[in-house]
């Protein structure tokens, strides 16, 4: 595989692991919802439809060839996104606390 396809399929993985992970906080809401229907059928959607889009944006970039490393980048890009969410929330609680003073 050429080095700019790399790079190419590293970046897309990793953006895709931030979005991801985006979408199964906002996705949060839906998993305790009290209705089990509602529960199942917004996982499956939200799930099903990261999957089918992640494959799709493969197969524009390197006819879906998957490799080892883009799974490292997929998840490396999840759990930075949740380090800057929780780096993002702790200075607004703090500006938030500094306001009620």
């Amino acid at each position: 595989m050429a080095l700019n396809l790399q790079i190419a399929t590293l970046t897309f993985s990793f953006l895709f692991g931030i979005c991801f992970s985006v979408l199964l906080t906002l996705n949060h809401k839906i998993i305790y919802h009290s209705n089990k229907f509602i529960k199942t059928i917004g996982t499956i959607l939200i799930v099903g439809l990261s999957n089918i889009i992640y494959f799709i944006g493969l197969k524009y970039i390197d006819n879906a060839a998957f490799h080892p490393y883009m799974l490292f980048a997929l998840v490396l890009g999840f759990y930075l996104e949740i380090i800057i969410s929780k780096y993002i929330k702790k200075i607004i609680d703090k500006r938030k606390l500094k306001y009620v003073k």
